[in-house]
């Protein structure tokens, strides 16, 4: 109970998941980091538009379905929990919106690649290794993009 008010929990599920919309943030970079030569240098703010009908608390968690393929190959992926960036009232404070800050995940060369060399191509802040085996972060990387 929060201000006297029931906060729902599981309104949504991976069967029946609600579907959110990007938004433009007006407060906050979408992008909060610099590139530092390593692969895995960006970390984003990203706010999604849920209409109210997501209310939620700080320090609660948010499941993101992305499309996939995932590493085993499944479509659409399993779901990943984030945690809430932003308080509950949202980033704008009209408690329409949802923010998570979520960093990129890119691996070089390593137990796992879901493109071979010369496959990667640049994702939406321009990074590429097309000389590399690359694994990107399924869920990861449809939220950052």
């Amino acid at each position: 109970v929060v201000h006297g008010k029931e906060i729902p929990w599981n309104l949504f599920s991976p069967k029946a998941p609600y579907q959110g919309k990007v938004v433009a943030n007006d407060f906050h970079p979408q992008t909060l980091t610099e590139p530092t030569g390593d692969a895995n240098w960006e970390t984003t703010h990203v706010t999604f538009d849920h209409g109210g009908k997501v209310p939620y608390i700080e320090g609660q968690s948010i499941g993101v379905i992305a499309p996939g393929p995932d590493k085993k190959g499944e479509q659409p992926a399993k779901i990943r929990l984030y945690s809430i960036a932003s308080s509950a009232v949202g980033d704008d404070q009209s408690s329409k919106t949802v923010s998570l800050c979520v960093k990129r995940v890119v691996e070089l060369d390593g137990k796992f690649n879901n493109r071979a060399k010369g496959e990667d191509k640049p994702d939406k802040a321009g990074t590429a290794f097309p000389e590399n085996e690359v694994y990107r972060g399924v869920c990861s990387n449809h939220i950052c993009d």
